[in-house]
């Protein structure tokens, strides 16, 4: 008896909630089906499965073996999953992550010239900071480009490449009504009066990344919306009258989606740049960070240093 594939036949009949169901979904028959989980059954000793007019149920031993085959199953998808980035590696790939920011304003150019000069597969991840750390400290990406962590857990297995500061602005849609006030400059507490954009917030599923706890968003009468995507948040200000902070780097993209700065002073300044792990440079990445930078520097953003 293959052991894998009836763990496989027993799963695919408990989700499916019956025989019938999982022989149509697993393409054999319904009595080569039955006969693979009766050998199961045998083979433990003990009934697995409670038959029903409308399917089956598990019994007790049933429920802990489903525990265990999905356990499984989940684990050798994992193993797949890795042999496959290793093969990947291998044949020259190398995955990139990024926050959506930096995309169109030097990332995109930076790739597709990398991959013209190398004819090797890039695999391109998006997200914040948080979620693109977690990524490089599991080897799902070899670097990343976002805001530098302050009180990162990890900060000595990484390495940070700083390439710019950046600012962070007040984003509206082109018909909110903020863009009609006539006074110099608006002040941020009068923000407060409208509904709050986030796109990309920190996650608490991050947070044991950082020394210090992520700090609770509390709002005063606000309406906050949280995205993790800028796409989706781009609509929502167009159907409602939020605010969003976002990086000033942004303005002339979100000027092409209807979307206007607003003038006021900026609530944040950070760092931007490249994120690696310590000891695992390589001359791919290297290559790549070097592109990166070449493309900001072309686009006005001089990096600070690229060692």
């Amino acid at each position: 008896m293959d052991v894998e594939k009836v763990a496989g036949y027993f799963i695919a009949v408990v989700e499916a909630g019956g025989i019938k169901a999982a022989a149509l979904q697993l393409g054999i028959s319904q009595p080569s089906l039955t006969a693979q989980i009766q050998k199961l059954e045998q083979r433990f000793a003990c009934p697995l499965l409670v038959r029903h007019p409308r399917g089956v149920s598990m019994t007790a031993a049933g429920e802990l073996y489903y525990q265990h085959a999905t356990a499984l199953h989940a684990e050798r998808q994992r193993l797949y999953a890795q042999i496959h980035a290793l093969q990947a590696r291998e044949a020259g790939q190398i995955k990139l992550g990024t926050g959506e920011a930096w995309w169109p304003l030097f990332v995109k150019p930076a790739v597709l010239e990398y991959q013209a000069d190398r004819q090797c597969a890039v695999h391109i991840e998006f997200g914040n900071r948080l979620a693109l750390m977690a990524s490089l400290l599991s080897g799902d990406v070899d670097v990343f480009i976002g805001h530098e962590i302050d009180d990162l857990v990890a900060s000595q297995q990484v390495r940070f490449m700083p390439l710019f500061q950046d600012a962070e602005s007040y984003y509206v849609a082109d018909s909110h009504p903020l863009l009609t006030d006539t006074s110099a400059s608006i002040d941020p507490q009068r923000l407060s009066d409208w509904p709050l954009m986030r796109v990309t917030p920190d996650h608490a599923r991050h947070a044991h990344l950082l020394a210090n706890p992520i700090s609770p968003t509390t709002h005063v009468n606000q309406v906050v919306f949280d995205v993790d995507a800028l796409s989706p948040g781009i609509d929502l200000l167009h159907d409602t009258q939020a605010v969003m902070p976002y990086t000033s780097r942004a303005q002339m993209y979100l000027a092409s989606q209807g979307v206007s700065v607003l003038d006021a002073h900026p609530s944040k300044r950070g760092n931007v740049g490249l994120y690696t792990l310590r000891n695992e440079r390589n001359e791919k990445v290297d290559a790549l960070i070097q592109q990166l930078c070449e493309a900001a520097q072309q686009v006005g953003i001089s990096p600070r240093h690229t060692s």
